[in-house]
């Protein structure tokens, strides 16, 4: 099946894909400035878990009647508040997640480490709730491996709204962004608000990937936050430039994964993870020959 083919039947997973494609590293890029780049492996897997947990406690707030009354099965099955309901928890995991990760600080060994130690924990979280809870198993299964990709248009307008709304927030102040990341001390002199800037990209950071794990999951996530900001890095001679560049690729990278899922046959979400690794290849070749 080709993907003009596919559009027909999968147009609002395709449109999700390539928003998050061309989106989603501009959030990496300042993920990597800020070296916090093994952020985007444990934050994914902590909505994931927060997603987890949802499904596990889903039939007690059933049977407090917050939604209105209806059967388990009928509040699993809408789209609009199944959606509403587990965003919320995708979001609780995101930001528990991230809290911990900026509140231990350097006080556990190096980043590499704690964001190892806090993905081994919510890895283990997601796949205790998930167990427990058999109408969420398979879902969380699904969304972890990639095999299930399905987005409607509410999941759709819904990540598109948040990814777009918090790119263009990273653009308009790139350049507060760009000196607190590297000097805090020096910002902070110069009157820039220093806490309010942080709590931006914080927010913007938590907020996409709470959406993005709901929607394209976080296979993908991790992949498009990590790898084409990486590849991007050699080439890039400005912040403008690194941000273009990123977005570049991974728009590419999803254009070509989604492709190669449709015509071979594939799950999506490792499709447009291998396909963003081979579009970063030329930035990796050109750092190692200059290191």
């Amino acid at each position: 099946m080709s993907l003009l083919e596919a559009w027909e039947f999968f147009r609002w997973s395709i449109l999700a894909i390539l928003v998050a494609g061309t989106v989603l590293p501009l959030i990496g890029s300042w993920l990597f400035v800020r070296r916090t780049s093994f952020h985007g492996l444990a934050l994914p897997q902590f909505a994931a878990s927060g997603v987890a947990l949802g499904f596990l406690l889903l039939p007690w707030f059933v049977g407090q009647g917050m939604f209105g009354g209806l059967p388990l099965e009928e509040v699993a099955a809408d789209t609009h508040d199944a959606l509403n309901y587990h965003l919320a928890f995708a979001a609780l995991g995101t930001f528990v997640g991230l809290g911990l990760l900026v509140l231990v600080g350097d006080r556990l060994g190096t980043e590499s480490a704690r964001v190892a130690g806090a993905f081994a924990v919510a890895n283990a979280v997601t796949i205790l709730c998930a167990h427990a809870s058999p109408l969420g198993e398979i879902f969380v299964h699904g969304i972890l491996t990639g095999e299930s990709l399905v987005v409607g248009v509410h999941e759709f307008e819904t990540l598109a709204a948040v990814l777009i709304l918090g790119a263009a927030l990273l653009i308009w102040r790139h350049h507060d962004l760009v000196l607190v990341s590297l000097d805090r001390e020096t910002a902070a002199v110069l009157g820039r608000p220093v806490r309010r800037l942080e709590a931006l990209l914080v927010a913007v950071t938590g907020l996409s990937v709470s959406v993005g794990t709901m929607s394209v999951g976080p296979m993908i996530l991790f992949g498009l936050l990590v790898l084409p900001p990486l590849g991007a890095r050699p080439f890039a001679r400005s912040m403008p430039g690194f941000l273009g560049l990123s977005a570049a690729l991974g728009g590419l990278a999803a254009l070509l994964g989604l492709t190669a899922s449709f015509r071979i046959d594939l799950p999506m979400a490792p499709c447009v993870v291998a396909a963003a690794a081979v579009c970063a290849l030329p930035g990796w070749l050109v750092a190692g020959s200059r290191s």
